[in-house]
């Protein structure tokens, strides 16, 4: 992550797994490398959009739906996990405040 996040250029258009801490909020949907959890510019636009659509996550410990309404989201604040999607550098998020984005995601891990 800490790599893709420094040479962000060599990653567009490219499928990639990544880790990280997710934070998800008000206009917030983010995945941070090591160190960099208070800044923006360092950390990757998550767009689950499509993804959740076509395959909501469900908790398995007390049924919730992570994603469905606002207030789920903070069940995923600060959680590790690892994703699988491509990079879109041209797109940088909320505001154009990230890195860049990670679309098309086809593997969501919750640690």
């Amino acid at each position: 992550m800490d790599n893709l996040l420094v040479n962000i250029g060599d990653y567009d258009g490219k499928y990639v797994e990544l880790r990280g801490k997710y934070r998800s909020g008000f206009e917030e949907s983010a995945l941070y490398g090591k160190g960099f959890y208070s800044n923006s510019e360092n950390a990757l636009w998550v767009e689950f959009d499509a993804f959740i659509l076509k395959c909501p996550l469900i908790s398995s410990v007390n049924k919730t739906n992570l994603f469905g309404k606002e207030e789920s989201f903070k069940n995923m604040f600060n959680r590790t996990v690892m994703l699988h999607g491509r990079i879109d550098a041209e797109r940088q998020g909320h505001l154009s405040g990230y890195k860049a984005t990670i679309r098309g995601i086809t593997l969501v891990v919750i640690e």
